[in-house]
């Protein structure tokens, strides 16, 4: 993922990073992201996929801001060290925003371990540069971090693994658009009420036309 953001879904997150390790110049956390914005992770991840929005913030207040083409790689850990698959989606929202997902897996491959329940971390890592209008006293990236992975920002996660209906919602559509439910519904302006002595409720069409009404002289099934 690229800065500006660009938000294809060219890279795989099945590999090890350690994002956790890298030697960076400058670190943030959940209370002081300075860069990085992360909204609708659930606040327990179960078993199963998890979306997520990644944005960018304005660095306005910031001494420095993301390097132009900037790469920007994130990495979930369990508090056992298993590293969750991860990836962005191929949802392109161009607003820049990118929605991603998390899966806690029961077999999360390329390990024995087993996804541990407890406190884990994401990790956000991206390259930063000084603004031109800093002044004399802004402190100079040092020449080893110039066009690394030199900031690092840590969000806490929390497992539970067995956790019911934890699951988030799920992408249905990327248009914003009004349009009403396909499904058993009548869409009468009177209250539409169950047939006296019935067994089962009234089915209706997509244009609101009972369908299970039994004709006389015949039952329903």
């Amino acid at each position: 993922m690229a800065f500006p953001p660009e938000f294809s879904s060219t890279l795989t997150y099945a590999n090890r990073y350690d994002l956790d390790e890298i030697d960076v110049f400058l670190e943030g956390n959940s209370s002081n992201p300075m860069f990085f914005s992360v909204s609708g992770l659930p606040n327990q991840l179960s078993f199963g996929k998890h979306y997520f929005n990644l944005s960018i913030l304005d660095p306005k207040k910031q001494d420095y801001k993301l390097r132009d083409n900037s790469r920007i790689l994130f990495e979930f850990k369990s508090s056992n060290n298993v590293v969750l698959k991860s990836d962005i989606t191929e949802l392109n929202q161009r607003n820049g925003v990118a929605t991603c997902f998390v899966e806690v897996l029961e077999d999360p491959l390329r390990t024995y371990k087993e996804v541990k329940d407890g406190e884990g971390t994401l990790t956000i890592v991206g390259s930063l540069r000084r603004k031109r209008r800093n002044t004399a006293d802004t402190i100079p990236i040092p020449r080893k971090f110039v066009g690394a992975m030199n900031y690092r920002c840590t969000f806490p996660i929390q497992i539970r693994k067995n956790l019911i209906n934890a699951d988030s919602p799920k992408v249905l559509q990327s248009k914003h658009e009004i349009k009403t439910a396909l499904g058993n519904f009548s869409f009468a302006k009177n209250s539409v009420t169950t047939r006296k002595n019935a067994s089962t409720g009234t089915l209706y069409d997509v244009k609101g036309v009972a369908t299970n009404i039994p004709k006389k002289g015949k039952a329903t099934s």
